[in-house]
């Protein structure tokens, strides 16, 4: 890897932003005269798509078809402000899935399926393997603040997924396969029942051998070592329900397997969820609305870290991370073992109550509600030494660690929009969320039998989160927007319950952390014109109590850490532990520019050009991570430039080109003034869609055709061997029928 300075390469990229904004969103930032009404759910209050006043993108069906990405994440890639890796969630270990939206890390972006959040109760990851591309509908990405509206988590953003709903009694099949062994079998079906009752049933299985994430250099370091494979079952029931012409809802009941071999024998991730939601919407005779929704999910989750090791002889067998690993001591003498144990069991329930009211000017709108959710989670982890020889290849009992609890948030929240005058429409909304932590519990058994940790105390905390949006329409063509609001994340089970690892690597939950606070601001402005667009948006985030780790040593360190470690000494945890804290706050600002050009109905050209600065702005002496300067993993410049071709009826062509600017890998392995990083990279990305006949298509998309190799996740630079690639170069094939 490269090292590079702290020098802004913003100068460098502004040619290339300019000649975008000429030549020409990915998808429908903002719709030209010829685009469809789109309503955006995520606003909850009906707002078409161009009167948001916040910075939204709509992906539609055709995108999703089109896109050469095959998993939500590596879709939406493809939208400015979003900061995925190029590793798709598939083979990625699910408790490191990082939803991320202009620059900010884990938990600050909402995603929703159908209006319900669909997170990792525990985690607080998103659970990407529940939503197969093919039962999409469209995608609505709407950045900044929104826990004025939907509470926890929605600080950078909401993004809701709507799935398809039934109509008459149409049937797909979709088949496909390619590159590293994939291969996906789709079948969904609707049944139109009656005029009050659709049914749409939905099945889809895919298989992927997955690709090796490490490095060639550095792969003797991990002896037998495999790429991941992933196999997922979705198996979904959905009734769309007419019960009158103003009583309409829906019931879906799902159940979904992810399994994955996490690289070596004894490596395994294995989830099994069943999920139910059900919503109906009353239509007034005064044209109000009231909305009730219910959702559930129970979450199985067992895992099971695996690891090898070359055995040297006597009692000295040699892992990744051994310092004495050197090429001259791989043999083939490789022990396979399993060094972690996981059992994680939990549940969610949700209630959701709107009622929206249409009022006379100035005051047309009105919206008020309440939701509910409450979280309980359960999780058990056993750890195990490196063996000592072949002939037991499985290394002792270390220690075990549980934890428990029960998270309730209660949230009132009303919203207001106001149009003092013709032109300016301006939105109010507000939100009081209380939510409390009971019935916990955080332990730690040696293999000696002793026992440290126990019953923490319940707590409860109140978040206040109002916010204030504003659109102005200069005229048919162009408008302005702005828009300032609060919003909070509160810590999950995984920060306040969850010990985990041995030694000098355990990590420590604090019971007492608080909420994660955000404050922005953004400002923007929109232009159309026949088939032309643009949109530029500015915003700026300032976010205190951020939730980081740091370590503790000595009889200075806190309470719960003592009392995990076995005493003032830490004696169990080898005289340091890993602790959460809040003591550190950071700051995000940037601008986004995106570009459409319908030139024809054949051909359109869509671009866009996202600068992203994230930093810390303060820390206490507890946490080293330097200060001003741009965290680990986030590029600042990122941009993308597509054209899609249309020339007849049968076929649509798709190509596109990825920028990701250089980013830094880490800032706290060396001296204060020493970043190491890596140069910017370019991905190009296409697809082919032909229509063999009314019923049939016949489609194919390449990714990373250059066959580029870069990775984009953070490592320690002492430890090169941890890097992850990006995908390699893939192509997938297939046929999509409709019955």
């Amino acid at each position: 890897m490269n090292k590079i300075s702290n020098t802004s390469t913003a100068f460098r990229l502004l040619p290339l932003a300019a000649a975008m904004l000429a030549n020409a969103p990915a998808h429908a930032d903002t719709p030209n005269d010829t685009t469809p009404t789109v309503v955006i759910s995520a606003s909850r209050s009906e707002t078409q798509l161009q009167q948001m006043p916040l910075h939204t993108t709509v992906v539609s069906r055709e995108d999703i078809e089109l896109s050469p990405a095959q998993t939500v994440d590596q879709l939406l890639r493809d939208v400015p402000g979003m900061n995925f890796t190029a590793a798709p969630a598939a083979l990625s270990d699910p408790t490191g899935q990082q939803t991320r939206m202009r620059g900010l890390g884990n938990a600050k972006v909402l995603v929703l399926l159908d209006g319900v959040p669909i997170h990792d109760p525990f985690f607080l990851t998103t659970q990407w393997f529940k939503v197969p591309l093919s039962s999409i509908e469209r995608i609505e990405i709407v950045r900044g603040g929104s826990s004025s509206l939907w509470g926890n988590m929605a600080v950078a953003g909401v993004v809701n997924i709507v799935t398809r709903r039934a109509r008459s009694n149409a049937g797909e099949l979709s088949a496909s396969g390619g590159s590293d062994g994939t291969a996906r079998l789709t079948v969904s079906k609707s049944f139109a029942v009656s005029d009050m009752l659709g049914l749409s049933l939905f099945a889809d299985a895919s298989h992927t051998d997955g690709y090796q994430a490490t490095p060639d250099a550095f792969l003797y370091r991990f002896p037998q070592k495999r790429p991941t494979a992933a196999d997922n079952r979705n198996l979904q029931l959905k009734a769309d329900l007419t019960l009158s012409p103003t009583l309409k809802g829906y019931v879906r009941a799902g159940y979904h397997i992810q399994d994955q071999q996490i690289g070596y024998r004894f490596g395994r991730n294995l989830q099994k969820s069943p999920d139910f939601a059900a919503q109906l919407e009353q239509t007034l005779p005064n044209r109000d609305r009231v909305q009730a929704s219910a959702w559930a999910q129970y979450v199985r989750f067992d895992k099971l870290n695996g690891n090898s090791c070359y055995y040297q002889g006597g009692s000295n067998c040699l892992t990744s991370t051994s310092a004495a690993l050197t090429p001259d001591k791989v043999n083939a003498n490789v022990v396979q073992f399993f060094s972690q144990q996981g059992a994680l069991r939990y549940r969610e329930r949700g209630l959701s109550l709107l009622y929206s009211a249409h009022t006379g000017s100035p005051v047309y709108a009105l919206q008020g509600g309440i939701d509910i959710r409450r979280l309980s989670a359960t999780d058990g982890e056993w750890f195990y030494s490196t063996p000592v020889s072949p002939a037991a290849p499985q290394g002792r009992f270390d220690s075990s660690t549980a934890g428990t609890g029960v998270q309730t948030f209660t949230g009132l929240f009303a919203q207001a929009k106001y149009l003092p005058i013709e032109p300016l429409d301006i939105t109010f909304s507000a939100r009081v969320d209380h939510y409390d932590i009971s019935n916990r519990s955080n332990t730690r058994t040696l293999a000696s039998g002793a026992q440290t940790g126990g019953a923490l105390p319940d707590a409860s905390r109140t978040a206040f989160d109002p916010s204030m949006s504003a659109r102005y329409s200069v005229n048919d063509s162009w408008s302005l927007r702005a828009a300032a609001y609060k919003a909070f994340r509160a810590p999950g089970f995984n920060n306040l319950t969850r010990t985990f690892g041995t030694g000098t690597s355990t990590t420590i939950a604090n019971p007492d952390l608080k909420p994660e606070d955000l404050r922005g601001w953004e400002a923007g402005t929109d232009w159309r014109r026949g088939g032309l667009t643009a949109g530029l948006t500015w915003f700026m985030y300032n976010i205190r109590n951020m939730i980081a780790t740091y370590t503790a040593s000595g009889p200075n360190a806190p309470a719960q850490v003592q009392a995990i470690c076995g005493g003032a000494g830490l004696p169990g945890c080898g005289g340091s532990a890993k602790y959460y804290t809040n003591d550190q706050n950071g700051r995000s600002f940037g601008v986004e520019a995106v570009a459409s050009w319908r030139v024809s109905e054949q051909l359109a050209f869509d671009a866009w050009y996202a600068r992203t600065d994230s930093v810390l702005t303060h820390h206490g002496a507890v946490v080293t991570d330097p200060l001003h300067v741009q965290l680990v993993g986030v590029p600042r410049n990122t941009a993308l430039l597509s054209a899609t071709w249309k020339p007849d009826r049968k076929l649509r062509a798709y190509l596109e080109a990825r920028y990701t600017g250089a980013m830094l890998l880490d800032t706290t392995s060396n001296n204060a003034t020493t970043r190491f990083g890596q140069g910017s990279v370019t991905v190009v990305n296409a697809s082919i869609d032909y229509a063999l006949n009314a019923r049939s298509n016949l489609f194919l998309s390449a990714s990373n055709l250059g066959g580029r190799q870069y990775g984009e996740s953070a490592y320690a630079v002492g430890q090169p061997y941890n890097q992850v690639l990006s995908a390699p170069r893939t192509i997938n094939a297939g046929v999509r029928t409709r019955f």
